[in-house]
């Protein structure tokens, strides 16, 4: 909202004042539009206090017209099926049904579907199989289409820019507006972020062509918690291209350390590169935050295994930025993985502790 200074509107007020006791003589030169009031000129204030002071004299008894300025209406909160305040959803394993039966489960309908597509060669990541995870109740429009999509396939490929266009119009007809999370976990996992300048360049010119052929796709910008590794840059902030992003987004998980006493979840919250910084990183750009993955991780021993507190720090968290900055949560993607390695799934058997209280906090925070 663009503020305007005290002086300046008192002003202004005498100046529409004056115009309407002098037969509207300059009140063309006052502007109330977009929660701003346009600065009168010398003159004009000058001629509008002598109006006032006229009025005053052969009025004594009547009080001063005023006029009531015109209110600004805000922008409009958007409304998700789930009725949480962001798009609520997550990964169900690239499939329809599982993802089906997991909103069903929660007793919330899904906002967003996410997938990842086979990074291995171009040939395999422009085989459009992941549209196959949105469900039957997906709508575009109103649900959130979500892409993880390397900047480079597993054998080095940057790809051509017809695979970058026809990727895009792949992608667009799953969902125009889809989250495209592109080269995700920058700061870690073969992302081959090892050059920042080389990285920012085919981040850029996959941003240019993918647009080219969708130009309502959402571009994120979607680091992992915590600091670089495996040699990534390690100032993680120089791989962000100004004009490039729509989200800022992390991917967080409970583990090194689990989230399972106050200082190991304030620690998540404070450190360098933790979920404060990159939302406070989004904000000063004027941009929206989400959480590209997160859950549970009992599949390793570095984890707090079936923990319900993590649920509980991770939506307290986010409701309490979305009540300070209303909008400025834009999605959220539960990793609901099986897979021994993560253990990251949901269910009344798979991690009941911490399926209970993720199911508990999607209830505290509905509004529907």
């Amino acid at each position: 909202m663009r503020r305007v200074h005290p002086v300046t509107a008192v002003v202004a007020g005498l100046t529409v004042a004056a115009a309407l006791l002098a037969g509207n003589a300059f009140a063309d030169t006052v502007e109330a539009k977009a929660g701003g009031i346009t600065r009168p000129t010398q003159r004009q204030a000058l001629d509008a206090n002598e109006t006032v002071r006229n009025y005053i004299l052969a009025h004594p008894d009547r009080p001063l017209p005023t006029v009531k300025p015109t209110a600004t209406t805000p922008a409009p909160i958007r409304r998700y099926a789930s009725g949480l305040p962001w798009s609520d959803g997550g990964f169900f394993e690239h499939s329809a049904s599982g993802a089906t039966a997991f909103a069903q489960w929660r007793g919330a309908p899904l906002d967003n579907v996410q997938a990842y597509t086979d990074r291995s060669t171009w040939t395999a990541q422009l085989n459009p199989w992941w549209a196959g995870s949105v469900p039957a109740t997906f709508q575009p429009g109103r649900d959130d289409f979500i892409l993880s999509v390397p900047l480079w396939t597993d054998d080095g490929d940057a790809g051509s820019d017809g695979n970058w266009k026809e990727l895009g119009q792949k992608i667009a007809a799953v969902d125009p507006d889809a989250l495209v999370r592109l080269g995700w976990e920058m700061n870690c996992c073969f992302s081959r972020a090892t050059d920042a300048e080389a990285w920012k360049k085919q981040f850029s010119r996959a941003v240019t062509l993918l647009r080219t052929a969708a130009p309502n796709l959402l571009i994120v910008f979607n680091p992992n918690e915590g600091a670089a590794q495996g040699g990534t840059v390690s100032a993680i902030e120089n791989l962000y291209v100004p004009g490039k992003v729509d989200i800022i987004a992390l991917d967080a998980y409970d583990w090194y350390e689990p989230f399972t006493t106050a200082a190991s979840i304030t620690t998540h919250f404070t450190k360098p590169y933790g979920w404060d910084y990159w939302y406070r990183f989004a904000r000063e750009r004027n941009l929206p935050f989400g959480l590209g993955e997160f859950s549970v991780y009992s599949g390793s021993a570095a984890s707090g295994g079936d923990n319900p507190k993590f649920f509980e720090a991770a939506y307290g968290w986010l409701a309490d930025r979305d009540k300070a900055d209303p909008g400025s949560i834009r999605f959220v993607a539960l990793f609901n993985d099986s897979a021994t390695y993560c253990g990251c799934a949901l269910s009344d058997s798979r991690n009941p502790k911490a399926a209970a209280a993720y199911r508990a906090m999607i209830d505290q925070l509905r509004t529907t």
